[in-house]
């Protein structure tokens, strides 16, 4: 229905346990789940997980235990990922170029080969939805900059240290915690547009 935000309840189990319902969409259901294992810390981007949908309710697997590390003891990224602020400039375009009268908030991904777009009602939902979609097609998470239509919060930075992206940017605001962090983690935490600035890891934008 024109004008109004669409919003579904995603229901799954986790090695048979139920978790708690996602409110999202309705779309892109198993690059969210897959995207949301990534950046919650319980698996990593090349484990092999079996995400199936029995009924109303998915079905994730995963082959190992699992063991979820806490932000604190992430390592810093050695990916040597860099990129032009022109070029930087260019992606956050097409992300606010995008029709957000639906009520979504969007998430660029790219690699330089290839590129991907998540979308949903929430901000952490679309950067879930973006990692699955990279893992699917194979997008090198290591080398991908992130471009966000919304803010960028530590909520956000902790999901993309734990995908390991290497820049993240926004033309919109940038909370302090995430660059506290981001500098911990030699993550590029930049914002672009008129006034473009490179908070961390600045030897990532040339």
């Amino acid at each position: 229905m024109k004008g109004i935000m669409q919003e579904a309840l995603l229901r799954w189990l986790l090695n048979g346990k139920p978790q708690q319902a996602m409110l999202y969409d309705g779309q892109d259901d198993e690059a969210l789940l897959r995207g949301h294992m990534i950046t919650a810390g319980l698996a990593v981007p090349g484990d092999s997980l079996t995400v199936t949908r029995q009924g109303d309710t998915w079905q994730v697997s995963t082959p190992g235990a699992i063991a979820r590390k806490a932000l604190e003891e992430l390592q810093p990224l050695e990916s040597r990922c860099s990129i032009r602020m022109a070029e930087l400039n260019a992606l956050c375009d097409q992300v606010m170029a995008l029709d957000n009268s639906a009520g979504l908030h969007s998430i660029l991904l790219s690699d330089g080969d290839k590129t991907v777009i998540g979308r949903d009602v929430g901000r952490h939902n679309a950067l879930d939805k973006a990692v699955g979609k990279a893992v699917q097609c194979g997008l090198r998470l290591e080398n991908a900059v992130l471009c966000s239509s919304g803010r960028l919060s530590l909520e956000m930075f902790s999901k993309a240290a734990y995908a390991g992206i290497p820049i993240l940017s926004t033309r919109k605001q940038i909370g302090s915690l995430c660059i506290e962090y981001a500098e911990r983690m030699n993550i590029a935490v930049c914002r672009t547009g008129s006034e473009p600035a490179c908070f961390s890891a600045q030897w990532r934008i040339l």
